[in-house]
């Protein structure tokens, strides 16, 4: 899912959701921490509502018009091709172009609100955010935990390591991964786990998806159809609720998940 107000407090000294705490934590929350979660969703949803009858101004309204889906192509590195056969190979179809389309709806919004980023680490971040999501992608022995979002990062950062990354760069890539599942990222979290965050939840929820203009989202739903996509995203959530208690995905089954992922915001 994805909302929020503000900024995710720390805890420990971490942010919820983050690396750092899902290594102290090992993706479970405290009661404490449930209840403040469930909050700031409750408090996003009423954002994401508010914002979508709020007036634009001016200036958003030229950038949204100025908008060009032909900008969106992969940035041509080796691990953006290495990150895009990983994916291909290791999760079925639908989850797949999710995670390609996650990636255009984020290119798209960084143009929308004029964010300045570093498209590898959005791109690579996009493209490995759900790699664990599944039974079958799960993290090699030593590294799982039980909220796949912290499983996903632990996984992409091994993998950034291995392409020889700057540390720097490949813990934000972690960070990314691990705090999408937070109702909100804000921008200082970093741009590219904000908008991580943003796009995945736009295109599992439709969030913020009347921001972006219709020849715009015609042109990524053709590049990257989302046949089936709720229904299977749907499933695979609901089994991730019911093998991970006390984690985010749990929380936000509880308070209604199912529904925002299968109402038909999007066309299937």
């Amino acid at each position: 899912m994805t909302p929020t107000v503000g900024s995710t407090a720390s805890v420990n000294g971490s942010r919820l959701g983050s690396a750092a705490w899902g290594c102290l934590a090992g993706g479970r929350m405290t009661v404490a921490e449930q209840c403040r979660f469930a909050l700031w969703t409750v408090l996003a949803q009423l954002r994401l509502q508010w914002r979508g009858h709020g007036a634009e101004s001016d200036d958003t309204r030229r950038r949204w018009g100025r908008l060009d889906p032909g900008r969106i192509e992969w940035p041509d590195t080796p691990t953006v091709s290495h990150a895009l056969e990983l994916v291909q190979q290791s999760v079925p179809d639908w989850l797949f172009r999710h995670s390609q389309r996650t990636w255009a709806w984020a290119a798209l919004l960084a143009q929308r609100d004029a964010l300045r980023l570093d498209a590898e680490v959005l791109a690579v971040s996009c493209l490995l955010h759900d790699v664990a999501l599944l039974p079958s992608g799960r993290p090699q022995a030593g590294l799982g935990c039980a909220c796949f979002a912290i499983d996903g990062g632990k996984r992409a950062l091994q993998l950034l390591r291995e392409q020889g990354w700057a540390q720097s760069r490949a813990l934000a890539v972690e960070d990314a991964i691990c705090l999408h599942m937070n109702p909100h990222v804000p921008k200082g979290a970093g741009m590219e786990a904000h908008l991580l965050q943003q796009a995945a939840a736009m295109d599992v929820i439709g969030a913020r998806m009347n921001e972006i203009d219709a020849a715009s989202r015609h042109a990524v739903l053709t590049r990257y159809p989302r046949t089936g996509f709720a229904q299977q995203m749907a499933e695979a959530m609901r089994q991730q609720a019911e093998r991970a208690p006390g984690t985010r995905t749990r929380l936000l089954w509880r308070m209604g998940f199912e529904r925002a992922i299968r109402r038909p915001a999007w066309p299937e």
